[in-house]
C-alpha cells in the first residue's frame, strides 16, 4: 500500500486573511479533507502534530524534525508539506516546491500542477530549493505546497472555499503517481444507493472520516477529528442527531441514506 506522511505547519503564529484564521489551522483543515480522499484510494497516511495557534509550549523547529522522522521511521513514499504563503497581501499565486534533482520530485510536481491547473487560475510556479528541512532531509519524495498567499483577502478566501477541491486534485496527482485508480468517497454516496454506507455510534474508517468532515463542513461538528481508526464517538452522534433535528430527520443517530442526501444536499 501507498503510504503519503501529511505535514503540517507547526508555526507559532501566521494570521490569514480569512478573520479568526491562521496557517495552521487552515492547512490542518485542508489535510482533513485530503485524508479522506487519500483514504478512500487505498493510500495509507500519517500526520504531523497538529500545532495548535500561539502555542508556546512546543518549539516548531523540534515539531518539524519529528515530523521528517516519524515519516522516515514509517517508510513513506512521499513526504507532502502542506503551507500557504505571505508577501506583501497583494500577490497570489501556487507555488509548489522539490530538492532540486529529485525525479521523484519533479514527476509529483508535474502531476500535481497539471491537476491544480484545472481548478485555480492564478499564476503557478514551481521551484527547487535545497534550503528547506523537509525538502532536503526526507528519504521520500518531497513535495512541499505553498498552497496560496493567505495575506492576499482573494487568494485566501479561495483556498478556504475550495478546500474540497483542492483536496481532489491533490488525491488525483497522487494517485496517478502511484500508478493506482482515483476513487471519489462521495460520489459513490451521490451515485450508488447499493454503496451507501448505514453508519452509527461505534463505526469507523473512511466514511466514518467523510461524515465528521461534512458535518463539521455545515458547523455541526465542532470537536478536533479524531486519531483513532476515525471512530465515530459521542461527539459525532451529538453532531448527526444535531444536524438531523436541524434537518427535520428522525434524530436517531443512525446516518443511512436520508442523512447522507441531507448532508451532500441532494
Amino acid at each position: 500500500m501507498a503510504k503519503v506522511y501529511l505535514s503540517a505547519p507547526q508555526h507559532w503564529y501566521n494570521a490569514c486573511a480569512v478573520a479568526g484564521c491562521d496557517e495552521n489551522t487552515h492547512n490542518n483543515d485542508y489535510l482533513d479533507e485530503l485524508e479522506v480522499y487519500l483514504r478512500a484510494c487505498g493510500i495509507e497516511t500519517r500526520r504531523s502534530y497538529r500545532r495548535p495557534p500561539r502555542d508556546s509550549s512546543t518549539d516548531g523547529d523540534e515539531l518539524m524534525i519529528r515530523a521528517v522522522q516519524e515519516s522516515d521511521a514509517w517508510g513513506a513514499d512521499v513526504h507532502y508539506v502542506s503551507h500557504t504563503n505571505a508577501y506583501n497581501g497583494s500577490v497570489r499565486g501556487y507555488r509548489p516546491m522539490i530538492f532540486p534533482g529529485s525525479a521523484r520530485g519533479r514527476k509529483l510536481a508535474e502531476l500535481m500542477i497539471a491537476q491544480r491547473r484545472k481548478i485555480y487560475d492564478q499564476p503557478i510556479s514551481l521551484t527547487e530549493r535545497s534550503d528547506l528541512y523537509e525538502l532536503r532531509v526526507p528519504n521520500a519524495a518531497s513535495y512541499y505546497e505553498e498552497h496560496v498567499f493567505h495575506d492576499n483577502a482573494a487568494d485566501a478566501q479561495w483556498f478556504h472555499a475550495n478546500m474540497r477541491a483542492i483536496a481532489e486534485s491533490a488525491a488525483r496527482g497522487l494517485c496517478e503517481y502511484f500508478g493506482i485508480p482515483f476513487v471519489d468517497p462521495y460520489a459513490a454516496v451521490e451515485t450508488a444507493e447499493v454503496a451507501i454506507p448505514v453508519l452509527s455510534r461505534g463505526s469507523s474508517g473512511t466514511a466514518a472520516r467523510a461524515l465528521m468532515v461534512l458535518l463539521r463542513d455545515q458547523g455541526f461538528y465542532t470537536a478536533a477529528l479524531p486519531d483513532d481508526d476515525d471512530f465515530f464517538g459521542p461527539a459525532a452522534d451529538a453532531a448527526v442527531r444535531a444536524f438531523q433535528r436541524a434537518r427535520g430527520l428522525t434524530a436517531d443517530g443512525i446516518v443511512g441514506i436520508a442523512t447522507w442526501s441531507a448532508l451532500l444536499g441532494a
